[in-house]
């Protein structure tokens, strides 16, 4: 009996165990370090949620109470709302109808004067919540609908319904603006006003090209406070506004004027192309000191013109007069501008020059109104739209100011959630850490509270909702984090991890090529033969 055994060369068992062991070692720790090392860092993001976002299902809830002196008469109004506003798919109108209290429709059928009678309405019904309009009969109207700065709408009769829906659609609730806020596509007046922002900050520039010329009496800083202030204190519940003054000396700017003769006190004008202004803004761009604070500036700039270059007459490009109580034009985004001429007298031998200042002033207001999104209303066939006796904006015009921030804050934080998905998809190399993670998490949440919150009619905390997810998304989106690794590109990556790793990689490919081999080549163990 014979036993045959088979065992390999101790030497060449060492080798390749030494060989297997470094392929391991590179296998086990090497790789998994070498892919903790170079990934990119990104937390978790609700992408389901973003992607879920329908910017044109938003809507807003809104409160209507109408009441009149009969039941029938409040049915019918209420009826006829409802269907002018039926197919509105941005605005959802809650209608309460009742019968006028007794005693308010005695007082409101004695009373001639309409702001009495607002005061009367205002003593039975609580007139300063947002978001809740009170459409009231009243027979004694001289026109079918009235509305004036508070809360509430006047309407004769029954017959007077189909102004009134008129009123409501084109004057207090807008849809067609709302929609414009909710697309993403800008519209002619989301084109003229300043976008959201938690805040603004107001500088009223004035120009005084030649102040050796003509001595100006004006104090800019009491006008200020005194106009732009008590307008912009109305709209505390929107946003926050800082309010600036200052003067500007020897800024000369060549108009490209040309001298029109006519019959007027100075037998001339100067005539100047619309188009031409804008390149005025450039020049005060130049030196006045706007970029003071990090919230967008609304630029007012008050141009005194020198004698010799009044008075100053706009003309638009079909070469027409620019009709106005003064001259001046507005800058979308930016602000506007008011030409101040003087009188020929202010120009001998009288000492000081005080400028209209109610004049100026209102126009700015205007402006104002406009570059914040208070637009101005058509005329209306039966209707009367009481006019402002201060600078404060109607109460109305503030909740219609709310709606459409709210929509405009909730599609701008929507278009940025979804870019910064859409580009996280597409380029591997944008880093989110924690804090964009945060603010991207925070600006979703808000999102969906803010459409929650508008849609059950609660359009104050829609607002603020609103403009936390829309500064969330905006700090994600331009968060400069962001762009940390895109100029490290991946063809970078190979040129630098090619020379440093195929030195390496090259005897441990050989290494495991020969520890392959040798596994195939080694006999396998073999039991004990017996032979006889």
């Amino acid at each position: 009996m014979t036993i045959q055994d088979s065992k390999p060369e101790p030497e060449e068992t060492n080798r390749m165990l030494a060989s297997a062991s470094f392929v391991g070692l590179l296998i086990v720790i090497g790789l998994p370090l070498w892919w903790k090392t170079t990934e990119v860092y990104r937390v978790s993001l609700p992408y389901d949620k973003i992607s879920a976002f329908n910017t044109q299902a938003h809507f807003i809830t809104t409160e209507l109470t109408v009441l009149a002196t009969d039941e029938k008469t409040a049915a019918d109004v209420a009826e006829l709302i409802e269907k002018a506003f039926k197919d509105c798919d941005v605005l959802k109108l809650k209608i309460t109808r009742g019968v006028l209290p007794e005693g308010l429709r005695r007082s409101l059928d004695s009373i001639a004067e309409e702001q009495e009678a607002v005061e009367e309405v205002g003593g039975a019904f609580d007139l300063t919540q947002h978001n809740k309009l009170y459409v009231v009969q009243r027979s004694p109207l001289f026109q079918d609908v009235w509305l004036g700065t508070e809360r509430v709408v006047f309407f004769r009769d029954a017959k007077a319904a189909d102004t009134l829906a008129k009123v409501l659609k084109q004057w207090i609730y807008e849809p067609s603006v709302l929609r414009g806020a909710r697309s993403e596509t800008a519209d002619s007046t989301r084109r003229v006003r300043f976008p959201p922002g938690q805040g603004y900050h107001v500088v009223l520039s004035v120009v005084h090209p030649k102040p050796q010329d003509l001595k100006v009496e004006f104090n800019a800083r009491d006008a200020v406070e005194e106009y732009i202030g008590s307008f912009v204190d109305e709209l505390d519940v929107l946003h926050n506004f800082t309010l600036k003054s200052q003067w500007l000396y020897l800024l000369n700017f060549d108009f490209q004027a040309t001298e029109v003769k006519d019959d007027s006190e100075w037998t001339r004008h100067w005539a100047v192309r619309e188009e031409r202004l804008h390149l005025l803004l450039t020049a005060l761009e130049g030196r006045a000191a706007t970029h003071v604070s990090d919230l967008p500036t609304l630029n007012l700039a008050f141009y005194i013109l020198p004698c010799a270059y009044a008075p100053l007459v706009i003309y638009d490009s079909d070469n027409k007069k620019v009709s106005g109580p003064v001259q001046a034009f507005m800058s979308p985004k930016w602000g506007g501008v008011v030409f101040s001429n003087p009188a020929p007298s202010d120009c001998g031998h009288t000492p000081t020059w005080t400028p209209p200042i109610t004049l100026i002033m209102g126009t700015f207001i205007a402006q104002l109104r406009e570059l914040l999104g208070i637009t101005d209303k058509a005329s209306i066939s039966g209707a009367h739209l009481e006019q402002l006796r201060s600078v404060s904006p109607r109460r109305w015009e503030v909740d219609s100011l709310l709606r459409l921030r709210t929509l405009e804050q909730l599609s701008a934080a929507h278009h940025d959630l979804r870019s910064l998905a859409q580009l996280l998809g597409e380029i591997s190399n944008i880093v989110i850490n924690d804090e964009v993670g945060a603010s991207i998490n925070s600006a979703v949440t808000s999102s969906v509270g803010a459409g929650e919150a508008a849609a059950r009619g609660e359009l104050l905390r829609a607002y603020r909702t609103s403009l936390d997810a829309f500064l969330a998304a905006e700090s994600a989106f331009m968060e400069p984090s962001l762009l940390a690794l895109l100029y490290f590109p991946d063809d970078q990556k190979y040129a630098i991890y090619i020379p440093l790793f195929l030195p390496i990689m090259f005897p441990v490919v050989l290494s495991l090529k020969n520890l392959i081999l040798w596994l195939r080549k080694k006999p396998q163990p073999e039991a004990k033969v017996k032979t006889d």
